[in-house]
């Protein structure tokens, strides 16, 4: 025990007092001594920090770098491979724009080939219709199908005026539409008789039967009147 006065500090031990002031042993008083000192728990010793732990995986870190260095590489083979293009079968074809052929001013468009040079879709142009034969060179008869007196003249008369040349007059079984009949191969020829003298119908002449039997044997086509038209 400590106790602090002017001039300095006395310290007094509790087992020499003890007896004096009670007149006990020094074993007793002693041990009543060491009652009365408190027991003083030692410090607590601070726990070691933790170690810090490896990453899992740790050996794997070099994967993604030489993945990465392996991209690069192969975009850069492929890449200058397609912009040299100086060899290798492969041929690109890509449209192109519409170029003169020369002096004749005409322009094709086409596909471009590997050699550069430009061709143009194959095209087939519509057949156009044969000519009419002129009106001089196609043999006509004009047959009255009606009950109409000289009506076969009179159309015959009408063609030569048009051009045709010894149009044959005569008579056909009744009808009542008039019709330009043709024998084989005067399709075009009775389709300008058709059109000159404003008939509609076209066909062609039957092989057998009473019209074909009134047709004049010469004539290639054949205008039978019908009463529609008279």
């Amino acid at each position: 025990m400590r106790f602090e006065r002017p001039g300095g500090t006395l310290a007094l031990d509790p087992a020499s007092i003890i007896p004096v002031l009670t007149g006990a042993p020094a074993s007793i008083a002693g041990g009543a001594a060491n009652r009365m000192t408190p027991d003083l728990d030692p410090a607590p010793t601070p726990d070691p920090p933790p170690e810090p732990s490896q990453p899992h995986g740790g050996g794997g870190n070099w994967v993604r770098p030489v993945v990465l260095v392996a991209a690069c590489l192969i975009i850069g083979f492929v890449g200058g491979w397609v912009l040299r293009g100086d060899d290798g079968p492969a041929t690109i074809l890509q449209p192109s724009a519409p170029q003169e052929t020369g002096d004749t001013g005409s322009v094709t468009a086409g596909a471009t080939t590997g050699a550069g040079t430009v061709t143009a879709p194959a095209t087939t142009a519509p057949e156009e219709p044969a000519a009419p034969p002129d009106r001089a060179d196609i043999s006509l008869a004009v047959l009255n199908g009606t009950s109409r007196a000289g009506y076969a003249a009179d159309v015959s008369g009408q063609a030569e005026g048009l051009g045709y040349v010894g149009v044959v007059a005569g008579n056909a079984p009744a009808t009542t539409v008039s019709t330009v009949y043709f024998r084989s191969g005067q399709r075009a020829a009775a389709e300008r008789v058709a059109k000159d003298l404003l008939v509609d119908d076209v066909a062609a002449l039957p092989g057998s039967g009473a019209l074909a039997s009134a047709a004049p044997a010469g004539a290639e086509v054949i205008l039978v009147l019908g009463t529609s038209s008279g």
